[in-house]
């Protein structure tokens, strides 16, 4: 598996699919779900509205082919309530949506940090669980793992974070080098 950065404004880089977490509870979307909805004109706050997307643990929403983003389809993942959120809800969400994008035959994909800046959570320990939960579905399959390319979009402001989970990753997961790092040394130096 590749993982790479993005710190690029989210709605430029060119992406198959880029999975958005959702809570079910935040009215309009916030964080990069925001940006995007803002991007796409309240795009997604009207499809919350007409309940569409609900936010519910595990809902996965796909939307093909949006207007004025870079990505070809949006991919969302239902976080639940914000005050229920925690790592290892943020672990299988990731999960999900390794095993979502695996599924439809796609071995790219780029994701935000779910659960950033909200409710206490730590963005390294949100960084180190959404790269486990992606490791541990295609870790499954080798052919799998070796073939998937990642993408964490994030700000400037958060690279010493996202890199302190890359770390803790390293640290607590036998990985066996089969995860790459090595494009995300020129953000980290």
């Amino acid at each position: 598996m590749q993982l790479n950065i993005s710190i690029e404004n989210p709605d430029l880089p060119k992406h198959k699919c880029l999975a958005l977490g959702v809570f079910a509870d935040e009215k309009p979307p916030r964080g990069l779900c925001g940006f995007i909805d803002w991007r796409l004109n309240g795009m997604i706050s009207r499809e919350i509205k007409q309940g569409r997307i609900g936010g519910t643990f595990q809902e996965k929403i796909i939307i093909p082919f949006p207007q004025r983003v870079g990505a070809e389809m949006l991919l969302f993942i239902g976080l639940g309530n914000i005050s229920d959120i925690n790592y290892n809800k943020i672990y299988n969400a990731a999960y999900l949506a390794a095993e979502t994008v695996d599924g439809m035959a796609i071995d790219s994909f780029a994701f935000d940090l779910y659960g950033e800046n909200r409710f206490n959570l730590v963005t390294s320990h949100i960084m180190e669980a959404m790269v486990t939960g992606i490791f541990d579905f295609l870790a499954t399959d080798i052919e799998k793992l070796s073939r998937m390319n990642t993408c964490v979009v994030t700000s400037p402001s958060n690279l010493q974070a996202v890199s302190l989970g890359i770390e803790n990753f390293k640290k607590n997961v036998n990985d066996k080098g089969s995860v790459d790092f090595c494009l995300l040394e020129n953000h980290f130096a």
